[in-house]
């Protein structure tokens, strides 16, 4: 885009998929140590890293490893719809999968901690893999196949406990299986969340996440108040209107009757466990993900009517229309990135050569796009900065951190997380060369930011 008036031109050249690597965490601790990163022990992610972690080992310049990192992503939930259409001859399996992953989205389509995004590929690949297997006729032959995608699926999300039963009941249900395969996969569902019950460590994010669950009883009285349920409401206005059809069509054409039922029944009890276990809310990103596997329900009852039904030629104008509505959606929160990105681009270029590590006050940003996914801000300059040249910089909203204050003052310090205020190891040298200096504070002064959520 043009630059405003008195503004430099920003280098866009190298990010066409580049907003995937947003909220960067993983991304950077990928790069850094040179190995697999698992947040919160989702080994499932393992496939998607593999393309940007060859990069890694063959020293690629930083561009190539952000357009890696997303091409890993992009590519591991195409091969999954490719797979069930191709080779499990499952086109339910297929729409399903690619509706899942934009209906209802719009934030989260750029968020890096994409392991939900993989869940719901996984689980529509399942879905596939059972109709495969009630057409085999030597079914051994399928089950090792079953088994596999079932276990990626519960080491990419602990949701995959709810995904799983949904799949298997539907399979069952619709006559794709027997009962007996039905609740194996229930079997194998039971024992690995014991075991992880077992392991999960405490103090972890999905420790406290059941946690909150458990003392579901004390939100009941203000139910109706609480943070998700606002977030719904101002999601009906846009990107939840393709819910809404999705609902609609289920409830009207879903046929039997048990098989709507089920399935709205599933997605509204896996909705309301949202709701009660996110109940002090969260940020937009997290809060979509938190929503998508009850939306991944709706779209494999509406999939079999866009193939099977006598009206399915109507149906597949009605998916084409969510897709359009969906991408839309995703479109104007790309804008939010861009000018995201935009911000900390000008900033680097405009104080970097002095003030290589800067500490910008929060109050400075209120309001404002830089707000927007504040958390990640460190580590997405110190990126951007190795795209744009050859040293790294990096910035850190300031909050008045105790720790954030006296580390300020350490010149081998990087601050990069609000919540850990302290000096990662050594940063490798060849990808984030960040000078050897003193963050030093620097005010600024950026534009309100105007669209939703924008309300302080």
């Amino acid at each position: 885009p043009k630059p405003s008036k008195g503004r430099k031109a920003v280098d866009h050249s190298f990010c066409p998929l580049s907003l995937n690597s947003d909220c960067s965490l993983q991304l950077f601790r990928s790069i850094n140590d040179g190995s697999f990163f698992f947040q919160e022990g989702r080994y499932g992610m393992f496939i998607t890293q593999l393309p940007m972690l060859l990069g890694v080992w063959l020293h690629l310049p930083m561009k190539a490893l952000i357009l890696l990192y997303s091409l890993g992503l992009a590519g591991t939930y195409g091969a999954c719809v490719l797979i069930a259409h191709r080779v499990f001859k499952s086109p339910v399996a297929a729409l399903a999968i690619m509706l899942s992953l934009v209906v209802g989205i719009g934030d989260s389509f750029f968020h890096a901690t994409t392991e939900t995004h993989l869940l719901l590929a996984m689980s529509g690949l399942l879905f596939g893999s059972l109709e495969w297997l009630g057409r085999l006729e030597r079914r051994t032959q399928a089950y090792p196949a079953v088994a596999l995608i079932a276990i990626w699926c519960l080491f990419s999300h602990p949701n995959a406990l709810f995904t799983i039963v949904f799949v298997a009941a539907t399979a069952v249900l619709m006559e794709r299986i027997r009962v007996a395969e039905g609740v194996g996969l229930l079997l194998l569902c039971g024992a690995f969340f014991l075991a992880r019950l077992m392991t999960i460590p405490e103090g972890s994010y999905d420790a406290h996440q059941f946690l909150e669950l458990k003392n579901y009883s004390a939100n009941l009285s203000n139910f109706w108040g609480l943070f998700p349920i606002w977030f719904i409401k101002q999601y009906l206005k846009n990107e939840y209107l393709a819910v809404v059809v999705l609902l609609g069509v289920v409830v009207l054409f879903c046929r039997p009757w048990r098989l709507a039922l089920f399935t709205l029944g599933a997605a509204w009890f896996f909705w309301m466990l949202t709701v009660l276990t996110f109940h002090d809310g969260s940020g937009e990103a997290m809060m979509e993900k938190s929503f998508m596997p009850g939306i991944f329900m709706l779209c494999i009852p509406f999939a079999v009517l866009c193939h099977g039904h006598k009206w399915r030629k109507a149906f597949v104008v009605v998916a084409v229309g969510l897709f359009c509505h969906s991408f839309i959606n995703i479109s104007i929160h790309r804008r939010y990135y861009r000018e995201r990105l935009d911000a900390i681009s000008e900033l680097l270029q405009a104080h970097g050569q002095r003030t290589p590590k800067m500490l910008i006050p929060v109050k400075d940003v209120q309001g404002s796009v830089m707000n927007f996914s504040e958390w990640a801000t460190s580590l997405d300059a110190l990126m951007l900065s190795r795209c744009l040249g050859d040293t790294a910089r990096t910035m850190f909203l300031d909050n008045g951190q105790p720790d954030a204050v006296s580390a300020a003052n350490d010149a081998s310090a990087f601050l990069y997380l609000p919540w850990e205020l302290t000096a990662t190891e050594a940063l490798d040298p060849y990808y984030f060369n960040l000078p050897n200096v003193p963050y030093q504070t620097v005010h600024v002064r950026l534009k309100p930011r105007v669209g939703r959520f924008s309300d302080p």
